[in-house]
């Protein structure tokens, strides 16, 4: 037992250093050092994603930069090369009316065969 002195408080042990730390300290040292290296490498993991970013980002604006260029310098062309998409897309969607009138006339079709035979 250690001493008590005069406030009634005890005097420390000179063979508390000698003494090995607890088996629940260690395990609470090793929990916050792990904490502590997920922390740092979350951290680097968030910063590598950040750059990975800014990266594509930078490809992006080339990208638009390039493109901006291409359209200034080709802007005679561009007309008729919208005017070939918009006929493409007219074919396109003539094409989707007629899939879709096929289709109609074949569910008209199928209800009449299902009200002519009484099933349901």
């Amino acid at each position: 037992m250690r001493p008590v002195d005069a406030d009634g408080e005890r005097a420390p042990d000179d063979d508390d250093w000698a003494r090995p730390p607890s088996p629940v300290l260690l395990a609470d040292g090793r929990d916050v050092a792990a904490l502590e290296r997920e922390h740092v490498r979350a951290h680097l993991r968030a910063r590598r994603r950040l750059r990975e970013i800014e990266g594509l980002l930078d490809e992006m604006k080339s990208e638009v930069e390039a493109s901006e260029a291409g359209a200034l310098d080709t802007a005679g062309s561009a007309g008729a090369a919208a005017e070939a998409r918009v006929v493409k897309l007219c074919e396109e969607v003539e094409r989707k009316a007629v899939e879709a009138a096929l289709m109609g006339r074949r569910i008209v079709e199928l209800h009449r065969q299902m009200d002519g035979s009484g099933c349901c």
